[in-house]
């Protein structure tokens, strides 16, 4: 299997998106964090040279000249930041009459207030940030600091914001990839399975361990698709083996009779030609109740859906079935609470119920050795709203067919829907009824249950009810 390359892939894509997000977070808070902090820097060197700068002025303007150069040397011997203080006393012309510093290069300074100023001291060269001030005698006083300490700690926080950035740069490409590997990793399962299933092995699956995320939901529900794909390709495994099997019997029997009235008195082709043909008859009520199932299946009745009144639909069915129950020594009654209401096509419906009560009637009595008719059943036709497994489910319609006869072997309440399966063989029938009211239900997106109920055989059908609908006429 080909492997995408990193650019390839919508994991790594979406996680680099995201990095890159996060990158331009950190390079925003940082650049202000940058900003904010420089210009407190400066702001403080500018607010403590003005403060310095009146405290001299204060005191020449208060004791004079004198007290003005003592407080100049004091400064410069107090021992306090002596690394970084910057103070000037020129004359008129510029020359330096005290100080630890002078203006580089050596003029007078005619600006005055606060400002940037290039000083040497000593060997070395700095720029400094100083408040300069005439005295009424002529001479400028510049007072302040260098700012080698401000431009040391504005360096030292574009260091580390860079190398910030450079770290969550390589992590957001490191993560970016692990996360591209754990995804592949992940939906590379589900391209194996399904490479399998393609090939045409249908009874791979999909691991659903681990922990429960998307990937597991979505497993779970490829796995939930590939169960149905299966169950529907035996389906018609099934149907083509018992189609062929059905066929293959009753064309040759067929074949041999024709042979056989090749050289028959006309008499007897005569009655050769009517068995031939009712034959013919029973295969076209197969293959048409086999298209009435494909056509269910196909989906397309879900067009015409609309309320279906369950009540009109179960006493019409009822009133029909009756007399046929009646004249077998049964009965048929119906037991309906409320009014409820289903989605669907009503005929549909209708078949289906009538499929079940068709089966009740042929399997729902009690059997005696010696009987030569079908057997009596009496039978219950109930429905009623009712939530779809237990209590917290869907509300939905619930119809439910009962009979009072012996039941059927747990083994086959599985295969009653198969197609073709028929539970007994000395009762006529195709096997095609159940499986068409199978179709029916899973049309309407329903549920269909057989139980043994002592005595009995209950068939259940579930529909989705409209809620707050009232039955359409």
């Amino acid at each position: 299997m080909a492997r995408l390359r990193p650019w390839s892939s919508l994991a790594f894509r979406l996680a680099l998106s995201y990095s890159a997000l996060l990158i331009l977070t950190l390079t925003t808070v940082l650049a202000v964090f940058y900003v904010q902090t420089v210009g407190v820097l400066h702001l403080r060197a500018d607010r403590q040279a003005e403060n310095h700068l009146r405290r001299l002025l204060d005191k020449h303007t208060q004791y004079g000249q004198s007290a003005l150069e003592d407080e100049i040397r004091w400064m410069l011997q107090d021992g306090q930041d002596t690394d970084t203080e910057i103070v000037i006393l020129s004359d008129a012309q510029g020359q330096v009459l005290m100080g630890n510093a002078k203006a580089e290069p050596l003029r007078k300074l005619s600006s005055m207030g606060v400002r940037d100023l290039k000083v040497r001291r000593g060997a070395e060269v700095a720029l400094a940030r100083v408040a300069v001030a005439e005295l009424p005698n002529g001479q400028v006083l510049a007072v302040g600091s260098d700012l080698q300490a401000v431009h040391y700690m504005e360096e030292l926080i574009s260091r580390a914001s860079l190398m910030a950035v450079c770290v969550a740069l390589i992590l957001a490409v490191a993560g970016a990839r692990i996360f591209r590997r754990l995804v592949g990793d992940r939906a590379s399962e589900i391209r194996s399975t399904m490479a399998r299933v393609a090939a045409g092995d249908l009874r791979q699956r999909i691991p659903e361990g681990g922990p429960e995320d998307e990937f597991t939901q979505l497993n779970r529900d490829i796995n939930s698709m590939l169960d149905r794909l299966e169950q529907l390709m035996e389906g018609i495994r099934h149907v083509s083996n018992t189609i062929a099997h059905n066929l293959r019997t009753p064309l040759t029997r067929m074949l041999l009779q024709l042979r056989n009235a090749q050289n028959a008195p006309a008499s007897e082709q005569s009655a050769t030609v009517q068995r031939v043909a009712q034959e013919v008859e029973e295969l076209g009520v197969i293959f048409e109740k086999l298209l009435q199932i494909a056509e269910v299946e196909s989906g397309t009745s879900r067009n015409s859906f609309a309320q279906v009144d369950v009540r009109a639909l179960l006493v019409d069915l009822v009133d029909l079935y009756a007399p046929v129950a009646e004249d077998g020594g049964g009965s048929l009654r119906s037991e309906i609470i409320g009014s409820p209401v289903a989605l669907g096509d009503g005929d549909l419906i209708a078949s289906a119920v009538a499929n079940l009560v068709d089966n009740a009637l042929k399997y729902g009595g009690v059997q005696s050795a010696h009987a030569t008719q079908a057997p009596a059943a009496d039978i219950v036709l109930r429905s009623a709203q009712a939530p779809e497994q237990g209590p917290g489910s869907p509300l939905g319609v619930e119809i439910v067919v009962r009979d009072h006869g012996a039941g059927t072997d747990p083994q086959v309440l599985e295969k009653m829907t198969t197609r073709f399966y028929r539970a007994r063989s000395d009762q006529q029938g195709y096997g095609l009824g159940l499986s068409s009211v199978q179709a029916i239900v899973q049309l309407h997106g329903g549920r269909l249950e057989f139980q043994n109920v002592y005595p009995g055989l209950q068939a259940r059908i579930w529909l989705p009810a409209v809620p707050d609908a009232h039955p359409s006429s």
